[in-house]
């Protein structure tokens, strides 16, 4: 969009495209896409040039793909970002539904001159989502989209004005409502030495229309790229004249291709272009698991050359209160997952069934304290389990991976998602996560009781109850999983008081840890545009020389795909830019941009004034006492492992056993709606 109306690419292909010959259908509007197509060209001549044929050639794949899709009976079709595109007229058809995915004011600009041509379109539900900022699953689920139902999905032109942690976003976001049996047709960008000089004029083309191109990707990246999104490149069978598959070739050489919903590409099983084995690549709750003999062998065993000899040495004061939370919570949390892996029958998707057998897909301590401590074989809505949890859940997700039903079944029922009135009931096997599950708290406090001492325990506790005695009794007891924008939440104010209120002397030590690190978060984000989690893991890292996009995991101590997620906010913050690293013929590094760099040092400046305030407002005994005690813990001198470590060495059947360990805790949890784990797993 410009001034109000089209810019003068979405003008130059609707000119373009009134010229094509497009492929037929015997239901449809042609003549409604023709209008609107001459309505938004305004009378430009479209020039017979090289972007000419490949818009043609564009076009055709796409429709023959379109038709084809209806052919086979799928009734759901996704345009992502689109525009003036008018596909959804040309190949309407009874019982088909399109969701156009745009930005609010091209939508709205779309519409109006839908009615002015007298075009009605019930067939269309309008989706309004900026790519940058929004979450386009949600959208799509609030607009009636089935996720459970197989869906087609476009994302044509598009892609190459996209910044690459943007697209990275966009691509997830569409997996996330994608049944069995969907797929995703894309154009990419390509680059190609050979094609420098076309790639050159195409870009500073579009850059003085206002509209640059942001994102190019070889061959093999662009696959890889899919594939880590849970997309899976196909060859395109809908052609009955490419008998050879030479137009196919062509078509994926300039960069137009079909993938179908797949699992997730595992961040551990190879390593992608120009990059070493990355932290936090763990269970993925939702997709079916490898058998044992397609895993690669590094995740079938691990070798004594697998793990580091010592973790990243932590100095005593040179952590702030929020991060030293952080590590001591991340810690606790990574031995509860690894007690309950060994005692639970589960299963996950790189590594296939634990050894006490199949069960319920593995999730983090999160889950069992924002649903499964109050999810029994009794009926609880929904709304009740926000009111007793403070929090929400992923509750789709606990569905889906075995824990619980709703309104009776485990299937799906709620097109968007569910309501308070919602009934919950644990399953058999949630009702045996359960069992698992209760009594793990106190046994891991005792072994830090055992392994730190009961004197440093006890001073952990008691100054962790000094200040959380202080704090909104409201709060829950575990982050909650973070919102748009990577930001923390706190309860939700309409929320009924909780029932039944616990003595803060009685909570146990990772509730004290969550509330504690909570109110710090809510404090900051009330007076940082970014979120805690992004500034403190992400942007503290990043160098004014540029880092490489590989080495961002374990330097933050989050997983690729968090990482992922944050350089997205970084980016659309303007924060922070990717280039290609200049050190290596592949690959891309991050820098943070001049505001960034002022944002960092925001970040120190703001963390620290906190506690400043925490001291004054909530006694300056309290606050040290809890520094103190947490320093003895995730820090040592001489550059010793921090005491904390001796704790994570995972069972033999654990995943984080087959994977590198890491090297670092996170300075901020990152907990994800997929399972809940501490490092964005």
């Amino acid at each position: 969009m410009e001034y109000g109306g089209p810019s003068i690419t979405a003008r130059r292909v609707a000119a373009h495209r009134l010229g094509f010959t497009r492929v037929p259908a015997p239901y449809g509007d042609p003549a409604a896409d023709d209008a609107l197509a001459a309505d938004v060209a305004a009378g430009r001549e479209a020039p017979l040039n090289r972007m000419h044929d490949y818009l043609a050639a564009r076009t055709s794949f796409f429709d023959r793909i379109v038709v084809a899709a209806i052919g086979r009976g799928v009734r759901q079709i996704v345009v992502g970002a689109a525009g003036y595109d008018g596909r959804a007229l040309r190949y309407a058809k009874p019982g088909v539904r399109w969701f156009e995915v745009d930005h609010p004011a091209t939508q709205r600009d779309k519409r109006e001159r839908l009615a002015r041509l007298g075009i009605t379109a019930p067939q269309i539900r309008f989706v309004e989502a900026d790519f940058t900022r929004d979450l386009v699953a949600d959208r799509l689920l609030a607009a009636g989209l089935d996720p459970g139902a197989p869906s087609l999905f476009l994302l044509e032109g598009v892609a190459v004005y996209l910044e690459p942690a943007v697209l990275e976003t966009v691509l997830d976001q569409l997996r996330q409502v994608a049944a069995p049996g969907s797929r995703l047709v894309i154009s990419v960008s390509l680059s190609r030495d050979h094609d420098e000089g076309s790639r050159a004029r195409f870009q500073a083309s579009v850059a003085a229309m206002g509209e640059p191109a942001k994102s190019a990707f070889g061959a093999d990246e662009a696959e890889d790229l899919l594939a880590r999104h849970g997309w899976r490149i196909m060859a395109d069978r809908d052609d009955p004249d490419d008998k050879q598959g030479a137009k196919r070739q062509r078509q994926h050489a300039a960069g137009l291709l079909t993938a179908s919903a797949g699992p997730r590409a595992p961040a551990s099983s190879g390593p992608q272009p120009g990059s070493g084995p990355q932290p936090g690549s763990g269970p993925q709750p939702g997709s079916g698991p490898q058998p044992s003999s397609e895993r690669p062998a590094s995740q079938r065993t691990r070798t004594s050359g697998s793990r580091p000899a010592l973790p990243v040495p932590q100095i005593p004061g040179t952590l702030s209160l929020s991060a030293l939370l952080s590590q001591a919570l991340v810690a606790f949390t990574i031995e509860f997952d690894n007690e309950a892996e060994h005692r639970l029958p589960h299963h996950t998707t790189n590594f296939g069934a634990g050894r006490q057998g199949d069960g319920v897909w593995l999730v983090s301590l999160v889950m069992w304290e924002n649903c499964m401590r109050f999810v029994t074989g009794e009926p609880i809505t929904a709304g009740e389990l926000e009111t007793v949890a403070r929090t929400g859940t992923n509750l789709d997700g606990m569905r889906r991976w075995g824990y619980v039903t709703i309104d009776g079944t485990s299937k799906k029922v709620h097109k968007a998602r569910p309501g308070p009135d919602t009934v919950l009931r644990a399953t058999a096997k949630g009702l045996r996560a359960r069992q698992v599950w209760l009594p793990l708290p106190g046994l891991i406090e005792e072994r830090w009781r055992e392994r730190f001492g009961a004197a440093q325990l006890g001073l952990l506790r008691d100054s962790l109850v000094q200040l959380v005695d202080q704090l909104d009794p409201g709060l829950p007891d575990c982050l909650p999983i973070l919102g748009a924008g990577l930001l923390s939440r706190g309860p939700d104010p309409a929320l009924a008081p909780r029932p039944g209120q616990v003595e803060v002397a009685g909570l146990p030590l990772p509730a004290l840890l969550s509330r504690a690190l909570l109110s710090f978060a809510l404090e900051y984000e009330r007076e940082s545009k970014l979120s805690l989690a992004v500034g403190a893991n992400l942007l503290r890292v990043l160098d004014r020389e540029g880092t490489r996009l590989r080495d961002l995991p374990p330097l933050a101590g989050i997983s690729k795909e968090a990482v992922s997620w944050a350089m997205g906010v970084l980016v659309r913050s303007r924060l922070a830019v990717e280039a290609p690293d200049p050190a290596a013929t592949r690959g891309k590094v991050a820098r943070p941009t001049i505001a960034g760099i002022v944002a960092q040092s925001a970040y120190h400046e703001l963390v620290g004034a906190i506690e400043q305030r925490w001291q004054e407002r909530y006694g300056g005994g309290a606050v040290s006492a809890l520094r103190q005690a947490l320093e003895a813990l995730a820090t040592a001198p001489d550059d010793q492992p921090p005491p904390l470590f001796g704790g994570l060495e995972p069972y033999p059947d654990n995943w984080r056993a087959r994977v590198r360990p890491p090297d670092i805790l996170p300075y901020y949890p990152m907990v994800l709606h997929r399972g809940g784990y501490p490092d964005g797993s």
